[in-house]
């Protein structure tokens, strides 16, 4: 069945206007069957433990800066355990309770530096669990490489091998598929968990490859990367035969991309870019090489797959244009139901079913929003009830944070760019603001959703606005694009434009704005200054790019040939436009005040981009704010930094904005207190 959009008859409701008439929506079967799955009285059930109420005190710095205190929950096949990544402070653990008793089977301990970031449930009583770590010098976190399994009653916990987890096979629950990098190429095992013996069923025809199973767990398709960095799709027939190349596309084409195993047999649910700007959701045949297109949207690409825990199988996808918005691309599954009747419960907010049993009565719902951080629930279906479990940061409720609204806006070439704006209700119109300017910048972007340093400042009276300016991803290839070799330009004329809107809608107040990011989002704080003097009263640059000639040369991405030739073709700059548009050569030029933030151990940005602007600002007289942590790296780890780094950035903000005072006091007075 093929899905359409509302403006090819078939209305398209988002998480925000669930419950709300579509209007102009087509009255065919097909187009009713695919927006309205089975209810099974969802709309009857009710929510056994609601949320804590909330007073007027603001949150305190310390609520935004805590780690969440649970990072996932999964559900048994039986539906007796529940699995739990927790954190009590700084320090995380897995554990494994009863739920019917909520007795604690298990707690594993695993310190300030490890956490579970995947499990696996292999039995009915036995799950797999993956550990992740911070590296030192990021802020994101990889695999261990060692894979556990743990008992659930016994609680015995012992290795199960390496690797990162490609698939389960549910035939052999003994065996897991696990990828490992050699020597650049990729290698797929089939891993006995107890006896921890490998044996290699795959190896990627090109180097840096991955793998897609089939439905029966077999490997007939991977995807790599050539040596002229061409991305190259080869598929076989069965095990053991050998590899045919069956697309290659340079890194800038339109192309398509097998993530998941499709409908019927041969068949491939793909990522496909080609002929219509954005990526949507096709099905690919191997046998026949055939290429179907299932849904697209005309502005956004897809953003996720809702996929089946138990069977594995897609049953919808998600797209995020203002709004997240879901479409079933299997009506008829149960889990399409469920979550439809969800989606109606928790109105205005984002539902993810993250688990669920073998026979689908229950099943674990995480639920999200602007003002949401995440609240896993149990949700049962033969009782009609959904009960609370834990929330990441019960400490942060609803009515103390504010709403986040999309916004999209002509900029001065004609061009439509799209954004947030999060604002108190409280807030003075027009009032201070603050552009908060992601990183990436290319295949990055703003979602609506929960932030904590958006909601942090918007508690504080800021009003807070997102740009998501032509090079960032996510609204398809032409608009990523757009944004090549437009550094310093193009794309920081998107954000300028944004905040005159902001201006001119009586959201800020001219004289009261200031900008601020990481990493690229510091580079266009910078620069915003450059170009834009006399619009920004402040920047706030956090381990940031600010030397594009270093860039080249220095940071973990110069360190490979793909790495070296990504930065050329984003860039497409001589020497003199990469100093043009460096902030550390045109230091001269910032009059605003500026506050740097970096960590000695940042391998993304190394400390000189930071260090050498600092020189470049005092020589010119305009001495920088100025923290630098020897042991942090690309983002500030630990509760302690980032709480000092938070109530640094506030005060620096409420400084250069005269005040910026919040709509209301905390309990001590102090609009900044980390108590």
């Amino acid at each position: 069945m093929q899905a359409r959009f509302a403006s090819e008859r078939v209305c398209f409701a988002t998480m925000a206007e669930v419950g709300r008439s579509c209007r102009g929506a087509a009255s065919s079967l097909e187009s009713e069957r695919m927006l309205k799955p089975r209810r099974a009285v969802w709309l009857a059930m009710a929510v056994v433990h609601s949320l804590p109420g909330g007073g007027d005190e603001l949150p305190p710095v310390a609520a935004f800066a805590a780690l969440p205190d649970v990072e996932g929950i999964t559900i048994s096949p039986t539906g007796r355990y529940l699995t739990a990544s927790i954190r009590q402070g700084e320090r995380a653990a897995f554990q494994i309770i009863t739920v019917a008793e909520r007795e604690m089977k298990v707690n594993v301990a695993l310190g300030d530096k490890r956490e579970v970031t995947e499990v696996v449930w292999l039995t009915d009583e036995v799950a797999l669990f993956q550990q992740s770590w911070r590296v030192m010098g990021t802020d994101y976190k990889v695999p261990t490489g060692a894979l556990s399994t743990v008992h659930a009653e016994t609680g015995f916990v012992q290795p199960a091998g390496g690797g990162s987890v490609i698939d389960i096979l549910p035939d052999r629950p003994d065996h897991i598929l696990v990828h490992i990098p050699e020597n650049r190429f990729g290698i797929a095992y089939r891993l006995d968990i107890r006896t921890r013996y490998p044996r290699q069923v795959a190896r990627s025809a090109a180097p840096f490859g991955t793998f897609v199973t089939d439905a029966n767990g077999d490997i007939l398709i991977t995807v790599g990367q050539s040596n002229d960095n061409r991305q190259q799709i080869h598929t076989r027939p069965a095990p053991r035969k050998r590899w045919r190349l069956v697309a290659s596309f340079g890194m800038e084409d339109a192309a398509w991309l097998p993530v998941r195993f499709g409908p019927r047999p041969n068949t491939y649910y793909t990522l496909d870019s080609r002929g219509g700007g954005t990526e949507g959701l096709g099905v690919y045949d191997s046998a026949t090489k055939a290429h179907e297109m299932i849904i697209r949207h005309p502005t956004v690409d897809v953003t996720t797959l809702l996929i089946d825990p138990a069977a594995r199988d897609v049953y919808g996808v998600r797209f995020d244009h203002h709004y997240p918005q879901i479409a079933y691309t299997d009506p008829s599954h149960p889990l399409a139901g469920q979550h439809f009747g969800l989606t109606k419960m928790f109105a205005g907010d984002t539902v993810q079913l993250v688990s669920a049993t073998r026979d689908r009565r229950l099943a674990i719902a995480l639920v999200t929003g602007d003002r949401r951080p995440g609240d896993y629930f149990l949700v049962n279906t033969e009782s009609k009830k959904v009960e609370l479990l834990k929330s990441r940061k019960p400490q942060l409720k609803p009515e103390s944070l504010s709403r986040t609204s999309p916004i999209e806006l002509q900029v001065r070439d004609g061009t439509t760019i799209y954004g947030y704006v999060t604002s108190s209700p409280k807030a003075e119109k027009p009032g201070p603001m603050v552009v908060y300017v992601h990183g990436g910048p290319h295949g990055m972007r703003d979602y609506w959703g929960y932030d904590d340093t958006v909601q942090l400042l918007a508690s504080r009276g800021f009003h807070v606005l997102q740009v998501n300016f032509r090079g960032s991803g996510g609204y398809g290839v032409d608009y990523e694009r757009a944004g090549f070799g437009e550094w310093g330009r193009r794309m920081q004329d998107d954000v300028t434009d944004a905040t005159r809107w902001a201006v001119q809608n009586d959201i800020a107040d001219p004289s009261r704005i200031c900008i601020f990011g990481a990493s690229y989002g510091a580079y266009s704080a910078m620069m915003g200054t450059i170009r834009e003097p006399g619009l920004y009263r402040c920047a706030l640059g956090m381990y940031g790019i600010y030397d594009l000639t270093l860039m080249q040369k220095q940071g973990d991405i110069s360190r490979t040939l793909a790495g070296e030739k990504f930065i050329r073709r984003i860039l497409r700059a001589d020497e003199n436009d990469l100093i043009a548009t460096s902030p550390l050569h045109q230091a001269h030029r910032i009059g605003a005040q500026v506050m740097l933030v970096h960590g000695g151990l940042d391998e993304r940005t190394p400390p000189e981009h930071a260090t050498r602007l600092r020189k470049a600002l005092i020589r010119s007289g305009n001495e920088p704010e100025w923290l630098f942590d020897r042991q942090q790296g690309h983002g500030f780890l630990g509760d302690a930094a980032r709480v000092d780094l938070f109530q640094r950035m506030l005060a620096f903000f409420q400084e250069h904005t005269r005040g910026g005072n919040p709509p209301s006091s905390t309990k001590d007075g102090n609009p900044a207190a980390a108590s």
